[in-house]
């Protein structure tokens, strides 16, 4: 099932190509905003654990100095302990951990988080959500304003009347 089901807000339009030279279809990307801010937090999270990992001094001088830093940094991370508060301490690895989890949920949230839809470029019918009255227009828009009630809508493509 598709993510925006599982988020509340309106899937706002970001950005549209042209036409096709034949004006048969349009490539519209939509991105729901809540979901994409989710997962830009938490890539940001991910990236300030991994740089937690270097912030102890005592880490950052032995990496800094030693001719092997990526070795010497992987065999921190199995020995250093990083310590928030005096009674809890846990390894560097700990937190590498959670930062990958961290970068790879976000990256795959924003990936869900935006989806590319096809509309004709051609005149087609619309009805409106709010009024249910009918127009004929061009249907390379996603959000437009109906014209009869005058709310800006994502309209309801039916089929061609006679």
């Amino acid at each position: 099932m598709w993510i925006t089901c599982l988020y509340g807000d309106f899937i706002n339009l970001i950005k549209s190509d042209t036409v096709n030279p034949s004006g048969r279809r349009m490539k519209v990307l939509r991105r729901q905003n809540s979901a994409y801010a989710l997962g830009i937090l938490l890539c940001l999270l991910g990236i300030i654990a991994l740089m937690l990992t270097l912030w102890n001094d005592d880490t950052w001088s032995k990496v800094s100095s030693a001719k092997d830093p990526f070795s010497t940094y992987l065999s921190l991370l199995w020995t250093e302990k990083l310590a928030f508060v005096p009674w809890f301490e846990f390894r560097l690895v700990y937190l590498v951990v959670l930062a990958d989890a961290m970068l790879i949920a976000g990256v795959v949230v924003c990936v869900l988080s935006v989806r590319w839809f096809y509309m004709p470029g051609k005149n087609v019918w619309y009805r409106c959500p709010y009024c249910h009255k009918d127009w004929r227009s061009r249907g390379d828009m996603a959000l437009i304003q109906c014209p009869h009630c005058q709310q800006k809508i994502h309209p309801i493509m039916i089929e061609k009347k006679a």
